[in-house]
């Protein structure tokens, strides 16, 4: 079913100050209730406009649970448009979290997401609070919590230049907390050298022996790394209309109500060149089909890549973050993937070979989201 999805941004303010972050200075600027109203009548306008009648709506920040009577505010304004089919995520940093607040966003079925960059010395030294102090004892906590209300809560995991030597160690402890879905992710904006890229492919290695070991012992789990790219072989690659074309049926509103493609174009510091509007004009047209019309164009760096029907190449927010243009192919995502797709379908040879029934099912059913989010939460 084709669905908005809308990102609302309550807050440029964050507890923490992890180094890797994209959003400029942490600053106290909060959507205000005004902004908060005028974004819902925007949103409810453009599904008008586009005769469709579902929206995800995320909340982020900064760290969205600091204004987090302003989540509720939202969902409860939503709540009175009964026409709409509305469903809501939050990424968060957990620090924040108590059981109580936990259980009232159970309660209005907000989906969290959690982020842990692994075990507690990675995670540390990256992910630190204001004044520089550890958060990976509150994260632990966090996680207890969010688990005894949903088993299939995500993780997200940045990997570092510096950390990528603990990849395999970082998934296990992240496994080991009780996660089944471990979306991991590189911090493309890092200084990435070839000798990195050399510790991170003898970290995949080791991370394809715990990937067997656990289908061997019939785990079920999500693994991003290599389930996406075990997908782009078992299924035909991502079509043109299932990638996030960026500004149309997803974007991000700013605390101040400014319009941006995604959740990367949206700093303390304004990007007037990817602003594609305001919730109190609407869209700049001019400005979306510009930006999509670069976003597609081809790139002459992929020509004659075997691979290029595989990676992500297409994702605007990457390339932005990694060369600080929309238009052109992340050289560390080429790198990055050459190495990691070897390895993940050399993996799955193996399990294919060895005929691995958890294997088989998980990539050759095509009900298997569904079903192993029932095993999960059962």
């Amino acid at each position: 079913m084709i669905a908005l999805s809308a990102t609302f941004h309550l807050t440029h303010h964050c507890n923490l100050r992890c180094t890797y972050c994209y959003t400029g200075e942490k600053l106290p600027l909060a959507m205000n209730y005004d902004t908060i109203d005028q974004s819902i009548n925007f949103i409810e306008s453009e599904l008008l406009r586009l005769g469709i009648t579902q929206v995800h709506i995320t909340f982020f920040g900064g760290e969205p649970m600091i204004e987090k009577e302003k989540i509720f505010y939202i969902i409860d304004a939503f709540a009175q448009k009964t026409q709409l089919k509305v469903s809501y995520r939050m990424s968060t940093n957990g620090t924040l979290l108590s059981e109580e607040l936990m259980q009232k966003l159970y309660n209005h079925g907000v989906f969290v997401s959690l982020s842990i960059d692994g075990h507690p010395d990675v995670h540390d030294t990256h992910r630190v609070d204001a004044g520089g102090k550890p958060t990976s004892h509150k994260v632990e906590k966090a996680a207890e919590i969010m688990l005894s209300y949903n088993p299939a809560t995500n993780v997200t995991c940045v990997l570092m230049p510096n950390t990528a030597s603990q990849l395999c160690q970082s998934v296990d402890y992240i496994f080991n907390l009780g996660f089944r879905y471990i979306t991991t992710t590189l911090d493309y904006s890092a200084d990435w050298q070839e000798a990195d890229f050399k510790i991170l492919k003898k970290s995949y290695k080791k991370l394809s022996k715990w990937y067997i070991e656990k289908m061997q012992k019939n785990e079920r789990f999500y693994l991003s790394f290599f389930d996406e790219r075990i997908r782009s072989r078992t299924y035909k690659p991502i079509a043109a209309n299932e990638r996030c074309l960026i500004g149309t049926k997803q974007f991000s509103i700013a605390p101040n109500g400014e319009l941006y493609p995604c959740i990367q174009f949206v700093k303390t510091e304004s990007l007037p060149e990817f602003m594609i509007g305001h919730v109190n004009s609407g869209f700049d047209t001019a400005c979306q089909s510009y930006l999509n019309d670069l976003s597609e164009k081809e790139k002459p760096e992929c020509k004659g890549c075997k691979l290029e029907s595989r990676c992500s190449k297409w994702c605007s927010c990457i390339n932005f973050m990694s060369t600080g243009r929309i238009d052109q192919a992340s050289p560390i995502v080429c790198y990055n993937e050459k190495i990691l797709i070897e390895i993940v379908d050399k993996t799955a040879d193996k399990l294919w070979k060895k005929r691995n029934n958890p294997f088989i099912h998980k990539h050759y059913n095509e009900d298997y989201n569904v079903i192993s989010h029932f095993e999960i939460t059962v």
